[in-house]
């Protein structure tokens, strides 16, 4: 095996790659927009400015949602290009619609909406490809990679640091190894210096000013999963799985593919701040007007359910919320009343008696969840996250699955990747597997997945493929 040195430190921070995107993105808004509407401007109408601060306001969010100012260059180009003309694309064709339909005035016809979205989308990826040429070019040279140790002095792990080397455009300097509990008796000398052991981790990622750590662990199991990350300690790097840890955490990580090495990704910080106060606007921008448009349905559904059975229309209970805390969600009754006097809380079957005709109906086409259009307003749940459970089965869950509390990092969902993934909660084993695809949102989270689970959540609903 060919040994590797690592490149002294010659660090280029994400950040300033991100902030680059950013301006240039702002930059190919104006030459768009003055190229396209220069007469419009010369006229000195307030709404002109108007309109153009607000688009650049749009896409700066909608570009931030879209994970578009990540500053690696392990970043799929065709991804990111398809997610910029996704999101360009579907702006301006709302706005030309919306416009047609006269529920929005602009000053600016149709036809120079469009040359303005060629323009602007062509400016867009022209920068991106100088910005991402110009990356390569500084990591061929040696900057802008991250220092990188490996966990594991094992075969897995050596054959990681081999393969790793040899992608120097990956960007990864690999700065050594760290022997984990479970090494077995080194055969051979490691192609790399080791660091120290397990225990020692918190004071070598410091030491080495380590951005990535690579787990390649020769007998891995969930509890060494968890020992490893709670060592990290909160401190700020991104946490990567050499394969054969996959069917520990299925659906817990996104994929990066090197050549010849594909590693799982833990993302250690799930939603952003920016994510978080988009997702928020969102969420209100959303939810307000849809209630509004919701209501005189709402009004049929109530009736129905009171015809249909004696009890309350809405039934009112706690579940688990972000960051733990305990929050009221309200759904329209679709079971009899006092379901759970005799049993106790349990998992709702397929073709359980309890559930009323009504909300037989009601559960297929996912109406019984519209009050919960209210609970996104207040805050407590959003449109889309994992589905919130009660405290009760949180308890067990969390006992069953240590992973489990990282469903609980964010606000919970009327809709999810779970709900539109697997049907209904039966048992533990369907628990077991809608959490792989929690767990997949949670490392995926962005504008273009939950944009997928709405539309995909209004398809079930008209298609009356609910529970």
């Amino acid at each position: 095996m060919t040994e590797y040195i690592p490149n002294l430190p010659n660090r280029l921070p994400k950040w300033i790659t991100g902030w680059c995107l950013l301006g240039l993105d702002l930059l190919a808004g104006w030459l768009a927009f003055d190229s396209v509407f220069a007469p419009y401007l010369l006229a000195t109408n307030a709404s002109v400015w108007l309109w153009y601060a607000s688009l650049e306001f749009l896409w700066i969010g909608l570009f931030l949602l879209g994970n578009l100012y990540r500053g690696e260059f392990t970043t799929s180009r065709v991804i990111e290009f398809e997610t910029i003309l996704k999101i360009t694309f579907s702006v301006v064709a709302l706005i030309i619609l919306l416009q047609s339909l006269t529920v929005v005035q602009t000053p600016f016809p149709p036809p120079a909406l469009f040359r303005y979205w060629f323009w602007f989308t062509a400016a867009l990826l022209l920068f991106r490809m100088v910005v991402r040429t110009t990356q390569k070019a500084l990591l061929k040279r040696g900057v802008g990679r991250e220092h990188t140790v490996i966990i594991g002095c094992n075969p897995r792990g050596y054959q990681a640091a081999e393969t790793m080397s040899q992608q120097y455009i990956q960007g990864y300097d690999l700065v050594g190894f760290i022997q984990a509990a479970d090494d077995p008796e080194p055969g051979e000398p490691p192609p790399l210096p080791v660091l120290g052991s397990e225990p020692d981790l918190q004071h070598i990622l410091q030491q080495h000013h380590i951005s990535d750590v690579v787990l390649a662990l020769d007998k891995p199991d969930t509890q060494r999963l968890m020992n490893v990350i709670a060592g990290i300690n909160g401190s700020p790097v991104t946490v990567k799985i050499v394969p054969g840890l996959y069917d520990v955490i299925s659906g817990l990580a996104r994929t990066e593919q090197i050549v010849g090495l594909p590693l799982l990704e833990v993302n250690m910080n799930l939603e952003s701040w920016y994510l978080q106060r988009f997702k928020r606007i969102l969420d209100l921008i959303i939810a307000l007007p849809l209630g509004l448009v919701a209501l005189p349905l709402a009004l049929v559904v109530a009736a129905a359910v009171k015809l249909d059975s004696p009890g309350p229309v809405l039934y009112r209970q706690v579940r688990v919320g972000r960051r733990g805390s305990p929050f009221t969600i309200y759904k329209f009754r679709s079971m009899v009343k006092d379901a759970e006097q005799l049993t106790g809380p349990v998992w709702s079957e397929e073709d359980d008696p309890r559930i009323t005709k009504v909300g037989r109906i009601l559960r297929r086409f996912r109406l019984d969840e519209l009050p919960q259009l209210w609970n996104v307003v207040k805050g407590d749940m959003s449109l889309v996250g994992p589905r919130p459970e009660r405290p009760y089965f949180v308890e067990k869950l969390m006992q069953e699955f240590p992973f489990y509390a990282r469903r609980l990092r964010v606000r919970p969902g009327i809709t999810g990747w779970a709900q539109i993934k697997h049907p209904y909660d039966r048992n533990i084993t369907d628990v077991r597997q809608k959490l792989k695809y929690d767990f997949y949102y949670l490392e995926n989270i962005s504008l273009n997945l939950d944009l997928k689970i709405l539309v995909s959540t209004v398809w079930v609903m008209i298609t009356g493929r609910g529970r």
